[in-house]
Order: structure tokens, then C-alpha cells, then sequence
């Protein structure tokens, strides 16, 4: 009986350790198990997410690299046509630049050569002189208008008159009377006087009352041409393109100069 007590212990102990045993050892398994999955999920996610930025950043970087090479090469393009336009302008001015030159050494040479009057700075009786008023280049034609006379430009330099003598331009031969007043006869033998209603005109014969004398009064760069039988100091003016009689002013539209024809 007490071997039987005895034997019954030892084969309980042995049960109970041999459970003790299997208890223990299947947690450390388990354990061991699960942390390795749980590792390998962890590795897995942070590769995951590596390999996610990675590829996010290189295909930004790519991004912003090709934006900048095609923002880089608009930019060069640009640049460069600009560049081609603006030495293709400059080589344009320059071309032209010589034949403008040509053209105004071409106009002043034809202006300087072409002599037609000389200035005179008192005139003298039977000599042929165009009238000519230094402010507006002007001289004085036979195309009557608003009671005087359309005047015609002539070039100048002061000194001479160029260019061919327009035909329609009137040049007059100056004679003075015992009194040292003078008559302008055109190249047809008419007189150049005034009338007693204000008018400025061409005449055959000689007409009553002075109105076909006049005489030369001294003024600042040449003379006033005073009608002798008109009022109130009537003297010749060129105005607007015409040619009258007004009562005379220092106004540069009254002044007026000599120059004879060879």
C-alpha cells in the first residue's frame, strides 16, 4: 500500500512536469512566431514606403528637371531670335544709310552747281532783278489772286538763288525818274503798280497818280518796295503764299531783296 501511494506520486509528478513542460515550451514558439511576422510586416511597410518616396521623388525631380531644360532651351530660343532680328534690323539701317547719304550728297550737289540769280545789295537801273523775300523764299508770279499776285518758292542761301528760274516767276528791269523813284518793268514791258482801291497789278501803260512809282526805304537784312501814290505807306508784302500791297510794318512779310539775273 505504500509502494502503491508511492508509485501514484512519482506518476502524477511526471504528469505535472510533462505538462509543466508542454505549456511552457509552446508560448516561447509562439512568441518567437509572431515576432518574426512582426518584423517582416515591419521591413515589408518601411520598404513599401521607401520605395514610395523614392519613386515620388525621382519623378518629381524628373519633373522639375524637364520643366527647367524646356523653361531653359524657350528661354535660349527666345533670346536668340531676338538677338537675329535685332542684328538683322541694325544690318537693314546700316545698308540703307549709304544711299541716303548718296541722295543728300546727290540733292546738294545739284543745289550748289545751279546758279540762277546773284544777290545784289543796292540794285542798279536797267538791270534785271527777281524781288525776293528772304523769310518765305519767295517771288512774285503773274497768276493773279485775292487782289495781288501767287508768289512761287525759289531756294536761297543768302548769297544766291538755285535752280532754274521758274518760268512762271516774273523778273523785272528797275528805272528811276528824275526824283529817284523807280518803275519795275516785267520782261513784256508792264508795269508792276498799285491801285487806288488797294489792288496790286500788271499794266500795259502807265496810270494816273504815282501809282505805278515806288521807291526803296532801307530795312533790317534789305528794303521796303513803298508804293509812291498810295496812302498810308502802302508797301509790298508777301503773305501766305501772295503777294499785295499793305501799309508797311517791320514784319519780316515786308522785306524783301535783289538778286539779278545773268
Amino acid at each position: 500500500m505504500h509502494r502503491f501511494e508511492k508509485f501514484t506520486s512519482l506518476l502524477l509528478c511526471a504528469g505535472f512536469s510533462l505538462s509543466l513542460m508542454s505549456c511552457t515550451a509552446k508560448p516561447t514558439a509562439t512568441e518567437s512566431s509572431d515576432i518574426t511576422n512582426v518584423f517582416e510586416a515591419t521591413t515589408t511597410v518601411e520598404t513599401g514606403e521607401s520605395t514610395t518616396v523614392t519613386t515620388e521623388t525621382e519623378s518629381s525631380a524628373t519633373s522639375e528637371s524637364t520643366a527647367e531644360t524646356s523653361e531653359t532651351t524657350a528661354a535660349t530660343t527666345t533670346a536668340a531670335t531676338t538677338e537675329a532680328t535685332t542684328t538683322t534690323t541694325e544690318t537693314s539701317a546700316s545698308e540703307t544709310s549709304p544711299s541716303s547719304v548718296s541722295s543728300e550728297t546727290s540733292a546738294t550737289s545739284t543745289f550748289s552747281d545751279e546758279i540762277s540769280a546773284i544777290y545784289t545789295k543796292n540794285p542798279e537801273e536797267k538791270k534785271n532783278y527777281i524781288i525776293y523775300n528772304e523769310a518765305f523764299g519767295g517771288t512774285i508770279t503773274e497768276s493773279a489772286m485775292n487782289k495781288g499776285f501767287i508768289g512761287i518758292t525759289i531756294p536761297s542761301d543768302g548769297t544766291n538763288l538755285y535752280g532754274n528760274i521758274p518760268a512762271e516767276a516774273l523778273e523785272f528791269t528797275l528805272f528811276y525818274d528824275e526824283r529817284q523813284n523807280l518803275t519795275l518793268r516785267d520782261l513784256q514791258g508792264r508795269f508792276l503798280a498799285a491801285t487806288s482801291t488797294g489792288d496790286l497789278i500788271l499794266t500795259d501803260k502807265p496810270v494816273e497818280d504815282n501809282y505805278q512809282f515806288w521807291r526803296l526805304e532801307k530795312a533790317e537784312g534789305g528794303w521796303h518796295i513803298i508804293n509812291v501814290g498810295a496812302a498810308g505807306n502802302q508797301a509790298l508784302q508777301y503773305s501766305s503764299g501772295t503777294f499785295s500791297i499793305k501799309k508797311v510794318s517791320n514784319a519780316k512779310e515786308f522785306v524783301f531783296n535783289f538778286y539779278e539775273v545773268g
